[in-house]
């Protein structure tokens, strides 16, 4: 087995199943070989996630989304609104993203293309999806997906290639070069086929339906958030981590009076919505650490619209003191979530 398989598959250890060389593409599938684990052959009918109940009842439980929510919106996963920067913002909620660590786990997302030797051009296939290695309740399934690119050589005919253990064939076969990281990362989580994403006044912007990419040999539906800039480079191998203030009232109430315990609805995010391209170094990310704060008394939310009227910060972000007018104390919490913010109205 090749030594780059523990890089492109993360599965040390593991059987790929049968090799391409025993299986030639154009062959009949042998009853025990299931379709969607090997190269299929060009225009080739791939299944929708949704005609498997099994993966498609675990993608409802780990979606990180509200059924109940979406059941009252149609299917449609609607938009928070919060603060950042002085400024209202709209977000959307995909719920928990793993840790490893201190880190954001980064699951691959693979792009194959071609690549211009002479200029060092990838250009991603404009027929083929890209290819994903979980479904939400996998392990190491995360909806921030570092970019991998993955050249076809001149041996490559239009085969589909719906899983990593397909994609460890064509790269046995000769199909495809050596997957390349980019340096990148896209927000993107799976949903359920026939989900919806709000992005502006239903008048004027219809909810959008998801894209697709092939996982596990099936169609597999995503939505692609937070890239009308471009992607997000990694910092160091991940993605950055920020956070977002949930604000307790410092306005005591009744007789009485006491401080309540209840958030704010609007919390309020340490990145505001960036408005250029990011370079080499990012300038936003959707993965938020909820920081639970105490106004100092008399001090209301609604009083409250930037990171920067709370804390004060380091150069790479980390909170070094607050705000005493402003902030009688606040509990960083352990639960990291992928609220995306979003960049234009009408836009994901």
């Amino acid at each position: 087995m090749r030594s780059n398989y523990l890089f492109l598959i993360g599965l040390a250890g593991c059987s790929l199943g049968p090799q391409v060389s025993d299986l030639p593409i154009d062959a009949a599938i042998p009853p025990d070989v299931a379709p969607s684990t090997t190269i299929l052959p060009p225009g080739s009918a791939v299944p929708s996630v949704g005609t498997n109940p099994e993966l498609a009842n675990q993608i409802r439980l780990n979606d990180g989304l509200s059924d109940s929510a979406l059941m009252m919106n149609n299917g449609v996963v609607t938009r928070g609104t919060g603060k950042a920067n002085g400024e209202t913002v709209r977000y959307w909620n995909f719920g928990p993203v793993p840790l490893d660590g201190t880190f954001a786990v980064a699951a691959p997302l693979y792009v194959l293309g071609t690549l211009d030797e002479a200029t060092n051009v990838f250009t991603p296939l404009p027929d083929h999806l890209p290819l994903i290695d979980t479904v939400c309740g996998d392990i190491r399934y995360s909806p921030i997906r570092r970019v991998i690119n993955v050249a076809v050589t001149a041996k490559y005919a239009g085969e589909l290639i719906t899983s990593t253990t397909a994609l460890g064939q064509a790269l046995d076969l000769g199909l495809v070069a050596d997957p390349v990281p980019d340096g990148t990362y896209v927000n993107m989580p799976v949903v359920l086929p026939g989900t919806l994403l709000e992005v502006g006044d239903p008048m004027s912007f219809p909810p959008l339906p998801a894209k697709q990419v092939y996982g596990l040999g099936y169609v597999v539906n995503v939505f692609e958030l937070g890239t009308s800039l471009g992607r997000q480079p990694l910092r160091n191998g991940s993605a950055l981590i920020g956070q977002a203030s949930a604000l307790q009232s410092g306005v005591a109430t009744g007789a009485p009076p006491v401080l309540s315990t209840a958030v704010d609805p609007q919390p309020v995010f340490q990145y505001a919505r960036p408005t250029v391209a990011p370079t080499t170094m990012p300038n936003y990310t959707p993965v938020t650490t909820e920081v639970t704060v105490r106004l100092a008394n008399g001090v209301a939310p609604a009083a409250i619209t930037s990171d920067a009227s709370l804390f004060k910060r380091s150069a790479s972000g980390a909170i070094t003191g607050y705000l005493v007018d402003n902030v009688a104390g606040f509990t960083v919490n352990t639960t990291t979530n992928d609220l995306q913010l979003q960049f234009v109205e009408g836009s994901p």
